[in-house]
């Protein structure tokens, strides 16, 4: 995965973890009891909220080094029943020959054999 996402994110949080830090109004007199007010709670939403910020556009980029023919430039969100159906299908019927040709291979072989063993 590309480290775009990743950087983003760490950016994102460190934004947020220093606005938090010197909008603290009770602790603003000292910045290192500020910084260890911070509880896990804050840490997950922090990172929450920056990961809901990454746009889906970063996202399909980032994997596009690793298949770039999956990710198109757009998100399809609808897939069409009928292009589902035909694909099934077609599978069916690609596996069907298969096992048709695989049984009458058999058929064959197991012929031989009997020939040969009688």
């Amino acid at each position: 995965m590309d480290q775009n996402v990743i950087q983003n994110i760490k950016l994102g949080y460190r934004r947020l973890l220093l606005t938090n830090i010197l909008n603290d109004s009770v602790h603003n007199e000292n910045l290192e009891k500020t910084r260890k007010n911070v509880n896990l709670k804050d840490v997950v939403l922090s990172l929450a909220n920056c990961w809901a910020s990454v746009s889906t556009l970063l996202i399909n980029k980032s994997w596009k080094n690793l298949f770039p023919n999956f990710i198109d430039s757009e998100v399809e969100e609808n897939v069409q029943t009928e292009e589902i159906q035909l694909a099934l299908t077609n599978y069916k019927t690609r596996t069907r020959c298969l096992v048709l040709k695989f049984s009458s291979e058999l058929l064959r072989l197991t012929t031989v054999w009997l020939e040969i063993k009688f």
